[in-house]
């Protein structure tokens, strides 16, 4: 296992493409977890029609995009921190919460571990078993919470694409709440499980002081390269984190984003529906292939472990990127080893494309 900080991230087209001698746009990039449905319209005719903008500086405060996340989600409006992706949420709440004692929750996204170590924690890890199918079995994850100040939580978990009941959360959250433990749930997905925003613990945060919610526009609205992530939390902590923010790091586009929850019923309709169809067919597809055992997904990512000895994760990389489709080599997680990697759900003509490389590899390394 590597340690923490060089895990490497999927979606990496750019290197990709010098590598493999394939331009950025003849790749399936199965390696990163974004909305196929791309962007909404209605954002890039904001950005178009608002392109003057960027001839004054974005509001510190982003007013209306707080106000749109605010309606958006039925909470108060102080409630709300913006950032620059999930990221700065992240390593700015452990900046500002300097725990001594972290428990996570692995394998699972390694920036936790870094932002933790960044801001002077010891990390301890819970592991996620493969025999419970990666679940979170929360009577055993309460006996190690004895002495913790922080949990972190990413719900549905990346790379493991298993959700936590909020009735599983709910217990977590009380036992914290009783020892004195923050608990902090990373929701970057929530939007893009069956279900939705109900499988969101956003409506709990006025009864647990010690809950905080990391969100993103990124997965569901298809807009990592806009950057715009947001924290969920009480007032008091709120303001804190915006006084120890750095000022503008959310640009002027990215305040302009609150336009897509204003639009975004219709855009979300065709998004639950295409993830109800196509999790569940490319899921079913997957598991015909006996090269692999296939854990079943609750978001738009599956993760597989390579059964065939004669390839590993790395070979299965390499093989599927020089046929123009790009996969998450999962080895470097935590827990994990070279027989896992980590498939994105696309749409049904990609599905397709993408199950046809995958035959076509395998064939040959089994001749």
């Amino acid at each position: 296992m590597t340690e923490a900080g060089t895990n490497t991230h999927g979606g990496n087209i750019y290197t990709a493409s010098q590598k493999y001698g394939i331009k950025k746009e003849d790749f399936i990039d199965y390696s990163a977890n974004i909305n196929p449905l791309g962007i909404p319209e209605v954002l890039k005719e904001s950005i178009v029609s608002n392109i003057d903008a960027l001839t004054n500086y974005p509001d510190p405060d982003c007013s209306e995009l707080k106000m749109d996340i605010s309606l958006y989600l039925n909470i108060d409006i102080d409630a709300i921190i913006i950032g620059n992706g999930a990221a700065e949420i992240i390593f700015l709440l452990f900046d500002e919460l300097r725990p001594r004692k972290v428990l996570i929750p692995e394998p699972t996204f390694c920036e936790y571990e870094m932002a933790a170590r960044r801001s002077g924690a010891d990390v301890f890890y819970f592991e996620l078993k493969e025999e419970e199918d990666f679940k979170l079995n929360i009577n055993k994850l309460q006996g190690m919470m004895e002495g913790i100040d922080v949990i972190m939580l990413c719900n549905p978990n990346n790379p493991t694409s298993t959700l936590t009941s909020k009735d599983d959360l709910l217990q977590v959250l009380r036992f914290a709440q009783e020892n004195g433990i923050k608990v902090i749930i990373d929701e970057t997905f929530i939007e893009l499980t069956i279900g939705a925003n109900y499988n969101s613990m956003a409506s709990y945060l006025n009864q647990f002081d010690n809950l905080f919610i990391i969100r993103a526009l990124t997965k569901i609205f298809a807009i990592p390269g806009l950057r715009v992530g947001y924290g969920l939390g009480s007032p008091q902590l709120i303001k804190r984190l915006w006084k120890k923010k750095l000022p503008w790091s959310v640009n002027s586009f990215s305040c302009m984003a609150g336009c897509l929850f204003r639009d975004s019923e219709g855009y979300l309709n065709k998004t639950a529906n295409w993830l109800s169809e196509e999790m569940c067919n490319f899921y079913n597809e997957l598991a015909l292939i006996d090269e692999f055992k296939v854990f079943k997904p609750n978001t738009n990512f599956v993760l597989l472990k390579i059964l065939n000895e004669v390839i590993n994760s790395k070979e299965l990389r390499e093989s599927m990127a020089f046929k123009g489709a790009l996969i998450r080599d999962a080895s470097n997680f935590r827990y994990l080893d070279d027989r896992f990697v980590r498939v994105a759900i696309k749409d049904r003509e990609n599905n397709d494309r993408f199950l046809r490389v995958l035959h076509e590899v395998l064939d040959y390394r089994n001749r």
